[in-house]
């Protein structure tokens, strides 16, 4: 839980840490000052920020300290509120982490929030220490310094995701059981694919500069973010459609396997049919039976079973069935 706050003054070359409520609203009355408030979790002093010296609407404050939201962006008359989803890690890709930011942007402040760390809010932080330009060019680029990292932590996924289904098609056309793990990556690749269209959605108005928030100069920026957004988006359903042919490639390789198994079992039962009819035939107790006297009986009975078995199997063969 922390709260930290930043403040650049026109024309300073450093940024400057406040560390009371008095002090950020002198900052905000200040001409030419920009501000950035960050809040991790919940308490008095966050609350106090939000409502007292910002004045938040109470349904975008509720907002905030709510959990999975999908992103959108909201007008209000002096700020905007958004809210987007960044990668907590980089684990399985079956089971992705994603955390929430939420973001109030107005004329001359950002005010970020997330519930547990961030390294996108850490290396924003420590680039401002060193430079000072995404505050001293106004909010709109310090916004835009924030989600271009965090759709940078998504990029990565793209190229995993790739390799994972090449990997994955490989492996079924080698025979290899990977139903399970298809099946697992499927759904993944669709709930990540479903919240980067959103959050691409999100950044596309703001590259339209659609708010009085983001200044015309800030569009090409914004742009490029939407840019790496719309081929994440466009990669990861190519992949999903691939994924489906090696789902639907493993089900076809899995029914001709069965198909040969159960053509054999055929051409074995057809073979062993007529001579289980002769060894019937011969096992009757009846008393009169010709054959059962003959010295040579039994050595004929089976040279015709061996003859009808290498007849029907050149049978088959020509006939390409076996």
């Amino acid at each position: 839980m922390g709260v930290r706050i930043t403040a650049y003054r026109k024309g300073a070359t450093s940024v400057e840490i406040l560390e009371t409520t008095a002090q950020a609203k002198e900052a905000l009355a200040e001409e030419g000052a920009v501000l950035w408030v960050d809040l991790h979790g919940r308490s008095e002093f966050s609350d106090e920020l939000l409502r007292e010296v910002f004045g938040f609407h109470p349904l975008a404050v509720e907002d905030v300290y709510k959990e999975n939201h999908r992103p959108k962006v909201e007008d209000y008359d002096r700020y905007l509120y958004l809210i987007l989803r960044g990668v907590s890690d980089s684990g399985q890709l079956e089971s992705v982490q994603t955390e929430e930011m939420d973001l109030f942007l107005g004329k001359d402040f950002v005010v970020t929030h997330h519930s547990s760390p961030m390294a996108t809010v850490d290396c924003a932080v420590d680039q401002l220490l060193q430079d000072v330009r995404p505050l001293s060019r106004g909010p709109a680029f310090l916004a835009h310094a924030l989600i271009d990292r965090m759709v940078d932590r998504f990029l990565p996924l793209g190229n995993r995701v790739i390799n994972e289904v090449d990997r994955l098609e490989a492996a079924t056309l080698a025979g290899e059981d990977e139903l399970a793990r298809i099946v697992v990556l499927k759904g993944s690749i669709h709930r990540l694919r479903r919240l980067v269209a959103s959050q691409r959605d999100v950044v596309a108005r703001l590259a339209r500069a659609e708010f009085d928030e983001i200044p015309v100069e800030a569009k090409p920026f914004f742009r490029d973010v939407h840019e790496h957004l719309a081929h994440l988006t466009e990669t990861l359903e190519h992949e999903r459609v691939e994924l489906n042919s090696v789902f639907d490639a493993f089900h076809s390789l899995s029914a001709h396997r069965m198909n040969e198994i159960m053509k054999v079992l055929t051409l074995i039962s057809t073979i062993m049919l007529p001579l289980t009819f002769l060894a019937g035939v011969y096992g009757m107790n009846f008393k009169h039976m010709p054959e059962l006297e003959s010295k040579y009986g039994y050595p004929i009975l089976w040279g015709v079973m061996i003859f009808m078995s290498a007849v029907m199997v050149i049978y088959f063969r020509r006939r390409k069935w076996l």
